[in-house]
């Protein structure tokens, strides 16, 4: 059998590629999947992927994909942290859509792999669901018996036993493990089973089919996904049957579907860090206010009458419907006050303009093995007519741990409260 190659790496990062014919292939099915204009491979093999990370599993083709912030790590432990702070992002956003994801305590087996982390948390939450209570139903059964059980289907009966008076066409209630739940779940085991590369994987997927020894594998559909009907008898099994319908349908956020070659997982880095960030804020637990995710939403001017220029800011405080401050999360990277962009500099005035509010703060990911430890790193004053826009500029260290970044960010919001009611005095008193 031929080895999985997999390729580790960095999003919005050109490497130098090596690939044979079928290697090339398996490229350009992915950049159907990804999108051309996230995936560039010239002829000379550099490849550039933007905007994802996570995985993509094509044939014997595996990419994997790491967020940029560890891009400038000097060691060998690059890919591992940035593999950690992914997973760090994802168990506190939930942002996988399928179940709330629990940090490893030995992530290090997976060697900076998603797919194996995937892997290996469905086959754990499988088993562990297997030996308290393997999943059993009744399932109607149709035999031909010499003796009587259940009941006579009599339409069968003349159909199949016309001649032969000595047997009987019988329906009954059979309770078993054979029902579709577990078929979905072999048919879905056996596909994990042939592209993982991990031995802890492959051998806790061995034991998920001896449980599932007497289930049948099926060829699984769209349609029979919705056929699986949930009780209180099976509804433990809710979080797993969704995580086997993520490898069915290749991607948390449906980028493909369908194809039993393909497996990808992708995350936009972009709102994951915003989603990151909101949550934050969230935790912060401000008894006077609330934060508002994606919103409000007004129009910066009209033209002939109808509103144009749609404004909608990734977080805002409010409090009785006023804008307080405006967060807005930028996914770059940021070295100093000529990094950052003038047009993300206009977009922050048009907030203050519309929404009436001149407290805005853009939120940086600090990337790993920069020497800048400031929270804040600098603000720009921008005077108006009658008040000061203060647009400030801070960073989030996301190796961190996540009760440091909410105290920190807690703190920091007591100073912007203070700065804010120390100018509307100064502002009143003009």
């Amino acid at each position: 059998m031929d080895k999985v190659r997999v390729i580790k790496i960095f999003e919005d990062t050109q490497v130098n590629l090596n690939l044979n014919e079928q290697e090339k292939k398996d490229f350009l099915l992915i950049r159907d999947i990804i999108g051309e204009m996230n995936l560039s491979l010239q002829v000379d093999g550099k490849l550039l992927v933007s905007h994802y990370v996570g995985f993509i599993h094509v044939n014997k083709t595996r990419v994997l994909i790491y967020p940029k912030i560890a891009r400038k790590v000097k060691d060998d432990n690059l890919f591992n942290n940035a593999f950690d702070i992914l997973v760090r992002m994802l168990a506190y956003t939930g942002f996988d859509k399928v179940k709330r994801i629990n940090t490893p305590q030995n992530s290090e087996i997976y060697d900076g792999d998603v797919l194996e982390l995937l892997i290996g948390m469905f086959v754990d939450e499988l088993l562990a669901l297997f030996k308290r209570d393997i999943n059993r139903s009744y399932r109607s059964t149709l035999e031909n018996e010499s003796f009587i059980k259940g009941k006579i289907d009599f339409i069968e009966n003349t159909k199949k036993n016309s001649y032969r008076k000595h047997l009987h066409a019988l329906r009954y209630e059979q309770f078993t493990e054979n029902v579709l739940m577990n078929q979905i779940f072999k048919t879905v085991v056996l596909s994990l089973v042939r592209k993982t590369v991990v031995r802890d994987n492959r051998v806790k997927l061995g034991q998920a089919l001896l449980w599932l020894e007497d289930v049948e594998q099926i060829k699984i559909t769209d349609d029979i996904w919705n056929q699986v009907a949930f009780t209180r008898l099976n509804n433990q099994y809710n979080t797993v049957f969704n995580m086997a319908k993520l490898f069915y349908y290749n991607s948390s956020i449906n980028l493909n579907k369908g194809n039993e070659n393909t497996l990808c997982f992708l995350v936009p880095l972009n709102d994951l860090f915003e989603k990151y960030v909101f949550k934050i804020l969230k935790d912060t637990a401000e008894s006077d206010a609330i934060f508002l995710p994606q919103g409000p939403i007004r129009y910066l001017g009209r033209l002939s009458g109808t509103n144009v220029f749609g404004l909608k800011p990734d977080i805002s405080m409010m409090k009785n419907d006023q804008v307080l401050m405006i967060f807005d999360a930028k996914y770059k990277e940021i070295i100093d006050d000529k990094s950052v962009s003038q047009s993300d500099i206009y977009q922050m005035l048009a907030y203050s303009v519309r929404f009436n509010c001149n407290q805005v703060v853009l939120v940086y990911p600090k990337m790993i093995e920069c020497d800048k430890d400031d929270f804040e790193l600098f603000h720009i004053e921008i005077p108006k007519e009658s008040s000061v826009l203060v647009i400030r500029i801070i960073q989030i260290n996301l190796e961190c741990d996540i009760d440091f970044t909410i105290n920190q960010f807690s703190q920091y919001l007591r100073f912007l409260k203070s700065k804010n009611d120390t100018d509307e005095c100064k502002t009143e008193a003009m």
